[in-house]
């Protein structure tokens, strides 16, 4: 009687090597915006084109009306180009963009230079009741515009407040923030108006002088009241440095986001 041969069966060889981890996809870090570029474009272009090519006659003249459109295109399209790059708006870039587009819709109906002094004061009076109204609601805006998670390790100052019982102390400091902000936003308000009436109240709406006069506001506004504005908010953002150091116990390279 004959017996088959068993089939030989075909064995995988097993084996403990465990499968290749997927890396995890790392998230890249946010675009940082060009500042020379957004000076550039948002100011010393328009300036500029306001304050040499208003005129009506002569090499290059555009004509009050057309050099306020094409003034205005540079900082509308910048904002429209940032925010494509880097997807993400900011409250002084928004309220910014909105700026341009007033001034430039206010410039082409021919308005007064009282309705053009009480716009450039309004955009900084409505940050600054933004930033005060803000302090009690679950996200005060001092945070958004201080406590930047890009730059500070949010998540590990707000631990050690909690380790440390520093709650109160902290919210004393985010106080304090916020009236220096504050303060810096209406002090912008009442220099914006005084300025705008400086250079615009005896000029006639919609003419080349008057066009070339916004031109002049707004470069010399960026220095009187753009550099005071800053010097307060670093200020702030240095009190509070220093006070999330004493509160925490933390040093600087705790406290900044690792690069």
């Amino acid at each position: 009687m004959s017996s088959e041969e068993p089939s030989a069966a075909i064995v995988t060889p097993a084996t403990n090597t465990p499968p290749a981890s997927i890396p995890t996809a790392v998230k890249p870090a946010a675009k940082q915006e060009n500042p020379l570029m957004n000076l550039l474009l948002n100011v010393l272009i328009p300036v500029v084109i306001l304050s040499n090519l208003s005129k009506t006659e002569g090499f290059l003249a555009l004509g009050p009306k057309m050099a306020l459109v094409v003034a205005m295109l540079f900082p509308i399209g910048y904002q429209i180009y940032d925010y494509q790059q880097r997807r993400k708006w900011n409250l002084f870039s928004l309220i910014g963009f909105v700026s341009v587009l007033l001034t430039g819709g206010l410039g082409l109906m021919t308005m007064s230079a009282v309705v053009f002094a009480w716009k450039e004061a309004a955009v900084p009076l409505i940050l600054a009741a933004l930033i005060f109204f803000s302090h009690k609601t679950k996200k005060p805006l001092v945070k958004s515009l201080l406590l930047n998670p890009d730059i500070m390790d949010v998540p590990k100052i707000e631990k050690a407040i909690e380790t440390g019982n520093q709650r109160a102390g902290f919210e004393r400091l985010l106080w304090t923030s916020t009236l220096l902000l504050t303060f810096s936003m209406l002090l912008s308000a009442v220099l914006n108006y005084f300025l705008a009436m400086y250079f615009l109240a005896d000029k006639e709406p919609g003419s080349a002088a008057f066009t070339a006069a916004i031109g002049r506001q707004t470069g010399w506004g960026y220095l009187i009241v753009g550099v005071p504005s800053l010097v307060m908010m670093g200020y702030a953002l240095f009190r509070l440095f220093k006070g999330i150091k004493t509160l925490t116990g933390l040093d600087s390279e705790q406290i900044m986001m690792p690069r």
